[in-house]
């Protein structure tokens, strides 16, 4: 018996991880590789990570690894490792079924798997996880690489020197059809174009085959993202089932004071978060990154902010600067908010 199982030690796992044990919490985090951060052992498949921004809270910060603007991946494996020795982490313990376990709490932080559409002809093609890194294997070729992300075109970027011609190309690909050594690729707009490789680089979908609706799922496109999240989520375990009150401070109820805070919290917060600002008279309660399903008094995004009361959406303000806030903050507060 486990208070809290989390499942996949990667940065979500971790980072879940990381809380669990500064609260003192009964969790085991359980992994099917010998080691953490088992993604990134393998992706990106060019070794290189597309940001610098790789820290997880309360850990020595990554630029200790690495001052790079754009990391090796191999720095990334070795801060998850060190990252994850103090915590209780399983390795070699591979999850089927999640009755294998009897835990009070499961937080799935599985991560991703590459992702093939469905596109007529695609199993004729290579994909990101499979075709080769050596750019002699494209030289005096003609290359068609299917996406429009980071794995694209760090494809197109690395055997660009190397290949005659590379295309890159989105959702736009109807059919492929391999005739002996050429693909014949029907292009909407274009028509059809010949080939001699097709890369499918289409990124990556969250891993659902452990998903059942009573587990917690823990997510992001990006390590800030996902530390973000974690901090979220544990944060919501924390109130709801250890009587620990969501994390606040106060500031003043003034539609200077909240235009100054809220102008600089809207740039920081991530997407798939909020804060929220509870005016209780001469002062108001701010909470940091709640999740977006909370509808009390002023909830705040990276995009807008809106006043609601009593879950009624009441109104709607774009402009996430001093001035406009100024306004809307003294027009919203002639209404009466929750407290």
């Amino acid at each position: 018996m486990v208070e809290y199982l989390v499942v996949g030690a990667g940065p979500a796992g971790l980072q879940m991880g990381r809380f669990l044990h500064q609260a003192g919490r009964d969790y085991v985090i359980v992994e099917a590789e010998p080691g953490p951060g088992s993604f990134f052992r393998r992706f990106p498949r060019h070794r290189v990570l597309a940001t610098d921004d790789n820290s997880l809270f309360d850990g020595v910060p990554f630029a200790r690894y690495s001052k790079r603007a754009f990391p090796g991946a191999d720095d990334l494996v070795r801060y998850l490792e060190d990252f994850a020795r103090p915590l209780n982490v399983r390795y070699n313990t591979r999850v089927t079924r999640l009755d294998q376990f009897d835990a009070r709490h499961v937080i799935l932080a599985t991560g991703k798997k590459p992702y093939v559409p469905g596109i007529p002809g695609v199993e004729h093609a290579e994909t990101y996880a499979s075709a080769s890194t050596d750019p002699t294997e494209y030289a005096g070729k003609r290359v068609l690489i299917i996406g429009r992300g980071h794995s694209a075109f760090e494809t197109a970027d690395h055997i660009a020197t190397t290949a005659r011609i590379t295309h890159t190309v989105g959702r736009s690909v109807q059919r492929i059809v391999k005739r002996g050594n050429e693909f014949v690729a029907t292009i909407d707009g274009t028509g059809q174009l010949r080939y001699d490789k097709v890369v499918v680089c289409t990124g990556f979908r969250r891993d659902t085959s452990l998903d059942v609706p009573h587990a917690h799922v823990l997510a992001g496109d990006s390590i800030k993202a996902i530390r973000h999240a974690a901090r979220a989520l544990h944060r919501t375990l924390e109130a709801e089932h250890h009587g620990v009150p969501w994390p606040h401070r106060k500031v003043r109820n003034r539609p200077d004071s909240l235009a100054a805070t809220v102008a600089v919290r809207a740039r920081e917060i991530p997407d798939g978060l909020a804060d929220v600002v509870v005016p209780q008279g001469g002062h108001a309660l701010l909470y940091d990154e709640m999740p977006t399903t909370e509808r009390n008094g002023f909830v705040v995004t990276s995009t807008q902010i809106c006043h609601y009361r009593k879950n009624e959406l009441i109104a709607v303000e774009r402009r996430l600067h001093r001035k406009p806030l100024e306004r809307f903050f003294s027009q919203q507060l002639a209404v009466p908010c929750i407290s």
